[in-house]
């Protein structure tokens, strides 16, 4: 059985906090039209550290709380957060053991991809109309505010009651 570094209630609080931040807070933070996506970043950070099923489950959720919400095709960032959740939650779990720099790698790598299939999925359905311009405009600064963002709760989750610090290499060394 897969074990968890973190409880069932953070997935479901952090869930409830990443949605209430992308509905309220994001659209107000906002630089140029590029808007960061808490929830594609707590979905990256919960399947690292969470089993499959759950990071699945999650994504799926979450994307679906997304695109009811948003003015997008119904169903795009649910599946993009499923296949992001799953891909994530599938890596080998000692490799989000290292440093900080390591996992904001990670999940930047994992940000890309999502922000780029989403970009993709509404290109295809038609909803947006210049992909190369969504690229550069959207996906790209997207992406790397997704990345600070994810800068600012690595230290956040290290010290939360939630995690099992003792020897989980979350932000181990120099910060430790």
């Amino acid at each position: 059985m897969e074990t968890s570094r973190f409880k069932p209630s953070f997935t479901v609080i952090g869930s409830i906090l990443a949605f209430i931040l992308q509905v309220s807070l994001a659209p107000n933070i906002a630089i140029l039209d590029v808007v960061p996506n808490f929830i594609l970043v707590f979905v990256v950070l919960n399947a690292m550290f969470s089993p499959q099923i759950r990071s699945c489950f999650t994504g799926f959720f979450l994307g679906f709380l997304y695109d009811c919400v948003s003015h997008a095709a119904l169903g795009t960032m649910s599946f993009v957060l499923t296949i992001i959740g799953y891909a994530v939650s599938s890596l080998n779990k000692d490799l989000f053991t290292g440093s900080w720099a390591i996992q904001t790698f990670y999940l930047l790598i994992a940000a890309l991809f999502g922000e780029l299939l989403h970009a993709t999925f509404l290109s295809i359905l038609g909803v947006d109309n210049d992909f190369l311009l969504s690229l550069g405009m959207r996906v790209l600064p997207g992406t790397i505010y997704d990345a600070l963002f994810g800068l600012i709760v690595f230290p956040i989750m290290a010290r939360s009651k939630g995690s099992k610090r003792k020897d989980s290499g979350l932000l181990k060394g120099k910060y430790s």
